[in-house]
């Protein structure tokens, strides 16, 4: 009894011990929200908290430390930085620092976290048809984007683009209105070439950097745009009637070209 006594006070003692050589440090940023692919930078500061001595400050996202830097006695901030973050790099960051350079994984001194928020270059958005899905020539096909979930966007903007797509080509871009969460798009006048898979996106952080990962949306319609008996006529009337046309005015200029002659 008294032997695990003993063994339960010195793990105690350790752990009393490792926990008293850790002090948390200050720990500054340069944007708490940034946008996807972008680099994070983070800096933890031991200013007015070590003596002059050197230290080994660790950065720590929760309760884990995920990475360390040496500081020399005669320094006071140490950077670290995080490239080409992902959504996954969201959350609560810290630092702490300690004369020992093999502190546990796990990192219970206490301390004043800061939260980074990683916004997505893009988010798939939900797409419907609001006019009917029977199209003919020379109809105006309205489309409708949403997105159910919750946006965040840098800087907490209220207007963001929004990208109609066929056949994962850009068609047409729109502003998508954030508290509304919703963006319309209208194709005027469609003709066969018009027909395709059409689908919607939406850009949380504004614009889409050369060389990113092709674009998709939640779901695609199928738009198939008929040709019209009635639209062709018109168009070859249309057609006709301006050869006509064209035809008088060169037979007038003649005439007149003539009559000057003589």
């Amino acid at each position: 009894m008294n032997m695990i006594t003993i063994i339960l006070w010195a793990l105690a003692n350790q752990v009393t011990s490792q926990t008293n050589d850790i002090s948390s440090a200050n720990i500054l940023a340069q944007q708490k929200t940034i946008s996807e692919n972008s680099d994070l930078y983070l800096t933890c500061s031991t200013f007015g908290k070590k003596k002059q001595i050197q230290v080994t400050v660790y950065l720590c996202k929760g309760d884990l430390w995920i990475d360390k830097k040496l500081q020399k006695q005669d320094r006071y901030e140490t950077t670290f930085t995080i490239q080409r973050v992902g959504l996954h790099h969201s959350g609560n960051y810290s630092c702490v620092y300690s004369t020992r350079g093999d502190l546990p994984t796990k990192v219970t001194k206490k301390r004043e976290p800061i939260e980074i928020v990683v916004i997505s270059n893009f988010l798939p958005a939900d797409i419907s048809v609001a006019a009917p899905s029977d199209v003919h020539e020379g109809d105006d096909v309205a489309f409708r984007c949403i997105v159910s979930g919750p946006l965040q966007t840098l800087g907490e903007c209220q207007l963001i683009h929004s990208y109609l797509m066929r056949n994962q080509t850009i068609l047409q871009v729109q502003a998508f209105n954030v508290p509304g969460m919703e963006a319309n798009f209208t194709i005027e006048g469609a003709v066969v070439r018009d027909s395709g898979h059409y689908s919607c996106v939406v850009l949380p952080s504004k614009c889409i950097q050369e060389g990113e990962k092709t674009l998709y949306g939640n779901n695609r319609v199928l738009v198939e745009v008929k040709e019209s008996l009635i639209f062709r006529l018109i168009a070859s009337f249309r057609v006709i009637a301006l050869m006509i046309l064209l035809g008088l005015g060169l037979c007038l200029w003649w005439i007149n070209k003539q009559g000057i002659r003589t």
